[in-house]
């Protein structure tokens, strides 16, 4: 769920808390909660573009990289690692991961620091492994990706 959306439904929980029935209200408080404790840490950055910093990329200017989505730079790398897997093989084993379609939703401030421990060991044997390829074209491709999603 985007932070926005969440922010949206807890707003409107609040003002459901009001009605006269004790239970709707202790319910909606409830709901309430939990979602202000889903909404990422960095929800203010997504929704004010003016508190960002210039976005840095290391394939496009910072004004090119602000035009870019994550849903665009997830297809860039997705490109990026099918050309990756024709070089060398033994990119697949991160396809499922770095490259999945549930990576593209992926909040690092909402994992637990067990999740963010396994991220980053796979971060580190994913860049290891690039390295030979680096000044080849996908490469850029993937790392675009996998910093700008990953940090």
């Amino acid at each position: 769920m985007s932070a926005g959306v969440a922010e949206l439904l807890r707003n409107q929980i609040i003002s459901l808390s009001s009605i006269s029935c004790p239970q709707v209200g202790m319910a909606t408080s409830s709901l309430a909660a939990q979602l202000s404790k889903s909404v990422s840490l960095n929800a203010s950055l997504y929704v004010d573009r003016s508190r960002r910093k210039p976005t840095e990329s290391y394939l496009f200017t910072s004004r090119e990289a602000e035009q870019h989505d994550f849903h665009s730079l997830y297809a860039l790398g997705v490109n990026g690692i099918t050309r990756l897997k024709t070089l060398d093989p033994k990119f697949a084993k991160y396809e499922a991961t770095l490259f999945s379609d549930s990576s593209r939703d992926l909040d690092r401030t909402l994992q637990s620091e067990a999740q963010n421990i396994e991220l980053d060991k796979m971060l580190y044997h994913f860049l290891r492994d690039l390295g030979p390829y680096l000044l080849e074209t996908p490469t850029g491709k993937v790392l675009e990706w996998v910093v700008r999603r990953f940090r």
